[in-house]
């Protein structure tokens, strides 16, 4: 008889993690322990159709291989391995499934299975755009809105003077000074409207 194992083998479909295994006896638990309802005895009953033990092995000795199996790392790899593969295998039979929900109005997570479409097959693409700004600010200025902003709570020029210094308060205030006739210059243009004035009224 051949068992899975050999067939597998001979068509070359194994993976790394299969290949890496010790022997054909191996592989075979893999695949019959994949083939196993979970539960209780899984282990068991693949570590018996792989051909480990003897026929007269006792129930609790092949349990006890099926568990030695289990806990083996390159055991596990190779499980890891082959699930993934049966997952990959069943995609066409989610994909029906899937498929009828979105034909069935009726169905409770219609709406959800629409969605999942429409997200696999035109996903939203999110995106961030980000705006960094550069402010070169004219230190003078700056000093002169600290000022401003300090009179115009009431500091006192004591206090003032403790902030800015002498010197640069005299500096800061000969700024403001400057920086106010400037304004009132610029605010000195009279804006007006030409009336046309006739002969009969002048």
């Amino acid at each position: 008889m051949v068992t899975p194992a050999r067939r597998k083998e001979a068509l070359g479909e194994y993976g790394p993690a299969m290949k890496a295994l010790p022997n054909d006896k191996w592989r075979a638990f893999v695949e019959f322990y994949l083939l196993e309802d979970p539960g209780r005895g899984a282990q068991t009953n693949a570590a018996r159709r792989a051909g480990f033990g003897s026929p007269t092995s006792k129930p609790i000795d092949m349990a006890h291989i099926g568990w030695r199996l289990m806990r083996d790392e390159r055991m596990q790899a190779a499980i890891a391995e082959e699930a993934r593969k049966l997952l990959r295998g069943g995609a066409p039979e989610a994909v029906k499934a899937l498929q009828n929900l979105v034909r069935n109005p009726e169905h409770k997570d219609h709406a959800r299975g629409i969605a999942m479409v429409l997200n696999r097959v035109d996903p939203e693409i999110t995106r961030h755009d980000m705006n960094i700004v550069h402010r070169v600010i004219d230190p003078d200025q700056e000093e002169l809105e600290e000022l401003r902003a300090c009179r115009a709570l009431g500091t006192p020029r004591t206090k003032l003077l403790e902030l800015f210094g002498g010197n640069g308060l005299a500096r800061l205030e000969q700024l403001e000074a400057a920086d106010t006739e400037r304004r009132a210059a610029s605010a000195k243009v009279i804006e007006g409207k030409a009336i046309e004035v006739s002969a009969a009224e002048s």
